[in-house]
């Protein structure tokens, strides 16, 4: 009896042991991306699509860990469409009237390289839910593709018509970059039996005066 609860002992230190020598994880996460950034110009916007972010931490303790990773923070998509018929003002001694047509597509893609920490604590056996939050560092590449065609005629003070010209103009444009920094925050619950386990995450990243909410589901593995 003795020997058996001796060699249950062992198994419980060295299992503890075990754990701590693994405060390595990485964490592969994916889910559903939504923008808070409607633009009250476009005439459709789609500011869904799919966002997978790669993690990589370590454990300090059973409270506080430090993450770094990398995320696909998904795409935004725009149209604008504008049109205006007898448009009409003066300029100095002449009067211009214009008529035109304007259509443009455009979208926006997005990734974050991030830094911080994820505070938690135990709820249940095996379940633990934490905070997360630091700072990304984003990166924009825009597309998109514009075309405005019309007329305008220029009269004199007395309407007579000095002359009239039509246009139809296209451009389109790629890899227009930005970036900067912003904070990043959220929310999540983990599952773990051994060296894996699931998580269920809610993360926001502020991007200028935007704000990406990325809803994932990830698989954490300790190592």
């Amino acid at each position: 009896m003795n020997h058996i609860a001796l060699t249950a002992l062992i198994a419980l230190v060295s299992s503890g042991v075990y754990a701590e020598e693994k405060p390595f994880y990485l964490k592969a996460s994916l889910g559903n991306m939504q923008f808070d950034s409607e633009d009250s110009t476009a005439i459709r916007e789609d500011l869904h699509s799919t966002g997978y972010a790669l993690t990589v931490g370590y454990q300090v303790n059973n409270y506080i860990a430090f993450e770094g990773g990398i995320a696909n923070l998904g795409n935004i998509h725009r149209d604008y469409e504008q049109s205006a018929h007898g448009l009409e003002w003066h300029n100095e001694d002449k009067i211009l009237i214009e008529n035109y047509d304007f259509r443009s597509q455009q979208e926006s893609k997005y990734n974050s390289y991030s830094l911080g920490l994820t505070l938690s604590t135990q709820i249940q056996q095996n379940l633990n839910a934490g905070v997360r939050f630091g700072v990304h560092q984003w990166n924009e590449n825009n597309s998109g593709q514009t075309e405005d065609s019309g007329n305008l005629s220029v009269y004199s003070l007395d309407r007579e018509l000095l002359y009239a010209e039509s246009y139809d103009r296209s451009y389109s444009w790629s890899n227009e970059k930005d970036s900067g920094s912003n904070p990043y925050y959220g929310a999540e619950v983990k599952w773990k039996n051994g060296d894996w386990g699931i998580n269920l995450e809610h993360t926001i990243y502020e991007i200028k005066k935007e704000k990406a909410n990325l809803s994932s589901v990830g698989v954490t593995y300790s190592f």
